[in-house]
């Protein structure tokens, strides 16, 4: 579970969301909260104890839930799907020793 925070342009958190999916090309972060695709974001998050990682990322994904007559409520996640965009090569491999961990 990484806690990952919506920065604005002044490094001012306004969004904490929790992602249990982070790859090393993006994470997932279940919320109802819809945003447009193709939005850019700025993240901060922490996936050991060195310092956090912040990055720009490109909303790629939303997933929402699916209900309808006759239909199961949908078993997958409800959130968004984020690209990590100019993430730099030390942050690369700590996100792929925290994945392959």
């Amino acid at each position: 579970l990484t806690n990952v925070i919506f920065e604005d342009e002044y490094s001012q958190a306004f969004l904490s969301f929790d992602s249990t999916d982070i790859s090393i090309s993006g994470l997932f972060i279940e919320s109802p909260i819809t945003l447009q695709e193709k939005s850019k974001v700025l993240l901060r998050f922490s996936i050991d104890d060195d310092q956090a990682i912040c990055v720009t990322g490109e909303v790629v994904r939303l997933s929402e839930e699916k209900r309808g007559p006759g239909r199961r409520k949908n078993k997958g996640k409800v959130g968004i799907g984020i690209r990590f965009l100019g993430l730099n090569l030390h942050d690369l491999q700590r996100i792929e020793k925290y994945v392959n961990d």
